[in-house]
């Protein structure tokens, strides 16, 4: 099964094949911290600042995603998080007087994908001499994805392991779904992120060869969020009598839908459109050619998704029976558990989604004219373009947040 917190940003490089992520309005505006609260330089010092670390070699660096890479960026040159000593862990939690004077290499990963799982050990293999040279220190980070089943699924780990259950540390390194690596040096600024496995080694190798006390990082200050909402007036007008229930204005649910038919778009600062439909509709099957010249025209500013109440292979063979040739993403879900939230008592029925995560608009397909599109449009590109700096921040709050009704477990990975 497939979910995708319709109010989350997008992503995501690492995410498992069938996932898609719309994305979200990030947190709304927080007070400022307390002057001694963790990660939090006190309000009596000038504005913190990172370490000046000059660029990573790109050859160094692993392939991810734009927001992962923001995310990891993001705190490179600050000191590093303190490890939390309470919580899972699997094997002895490393100490302050453990880590002092030494590399630090922290691995991201979960055990719910069974490559993810395998960079610990990895990880291991790489910095296994500057281990065996009391240089290293190797701890791993489950990620709050299949958490539940981490300490079943690990009996061994090749380090001391944190399950990072409420992603807290994660966040506070830029770790999300990605099985990425945090390398810290002798003084603890974090000077590599995201690294490849021949950069983790170079990388392990010069920091190794350094002496302690040439750095004093600073802890990063907290982040702040970006705009709540796109610019949109709220409706006036009834909702279309297809919907029983009008959401318009609202936060839309998690993404959830049984399977999908098509590879799965990248929906990250795009419209979202929602097509419930079914092949057995002939109103459906008549808006076919009005949906495709819609994603056609709008191209990459708007994600099309059609959602079939069919099974899979129903649909398929309908699709076939009736020659049917969609140019946007097909899913299927006889679940009713996005189709239930809407109301949908008629189909074809069409909702429109933000990038904040709101729902802007509930009504027929022919209904979806450029005069209706084109403001939606225009006002989610620039609250993204304003927002997006925010987005690399406190993803796995976001993400945890977003679905309680839907834990992250063992699986596919859920948004």
């Amino acid at each position: 099964m497939l979910r995708l917190a319709a109010c989350f940003v997008l992503s995501l490089v690492a995410a498992a094949p069938d996932d898609i992520v719309p994305p979200s309005a990030p947190p709304a505006k927080q007070p400022p911290a307390a002057p001694s609260g963790p990660g939090n330089a006190p309000a009596t010092q000038p504005p913190a600042q990172p370490v000046n670390l000059p660029p990573v070699q790109a050859k160094w660096l692993e392939k991810l995603d734009d927001i992962d890479r923001a995310a990891l960026e993001a705190v490179r040159g600050w000191r590093m998080p303190t490890l939390p000593q309470s919580g899972t862990w699997l094997g002895d939690a490393p100490d302050a007087a453990a880590l002092k004077g030494k590399v630090v290499l922290i691995q991201g990963f979960t055990t719910a994908n069974s490559s993810s799982k395998a960079t610990l050990g990895k990880a291991a293999t790489a910095a296994k001499q500057a281990i065996a040279d009391g240089d290293l220190v190797l701890i791993g980070l489950h990620t709050p994805e299949g958490a539940d089943g981490a300490a079943k699924a690990m009996r061994k780990p090749a380090a001391p392991t944190l399950i990072d259950s409420t992603g807290a540390l994660c966040d506070a390194l830029g770790v999300f779904r990605a099985p990425v690596n945090v390398l810290i040096d002798r003084d603890g600024t974090v000077r590599y992120a995201g690294l490849s496995t021949s950069g983790l080694k170079s990388a392990i190798k010069e920091l190794c060869a350094e002496t302690a006390g040439s750095r004093q990082p600073q802890l990063r200050p907290a982040t702040v969020a970006g705009p709540a909402q796109a610019d949109l007036p709220a409706p006036t007008d009834a909702v279309d009598p297809r919907f029983t229930k009008d959401r318009r204005g609202q936060q839309a649910p998690t993404f959830y839908v049984e399977s999908w038919l098509t590879p799965t778009p990248d929906p990250t600062g795009k419209v979202l459109v929602i097509d419930f439909w079914a092949t057995w509709c002939a109103p459906c099957v008549a808006a076919i050619p009005h949906m495709n010249e819609l994603a056609q025209h709008y191209g990459n500013q708007v994600v099309v998704v059609g959602v079939s109440s069919e099974a899979a292979d129903a649909c398929k063979t309908g699709m076939n029976a009736k020659n049917l040739r969609m140019n946007y993403a097909l899913a299927c879900d006889r679940s009713g558990a996005m189709s239930g939230f809407y109301g949908v008592g008629g189909i074809p029925a069409c909702v429109v989604v933000t990038s904040d995560g709101i729902v802007r608009w509930q009504g027929a397909p022919t209904g979806l004219t450029e005069a209706l599109l084109d403001p939606i449009v225009k006002a989610n590109a620039k609250w993204f373009a304003s927002a997006a700096g925010a987005m690399k921040d406190g993803r796995w709050a976001k993400a945890l947040k977003d679905a309680p009704d839907r834990p992250i477990k063992g699986g596919r990975s859920a948004y």
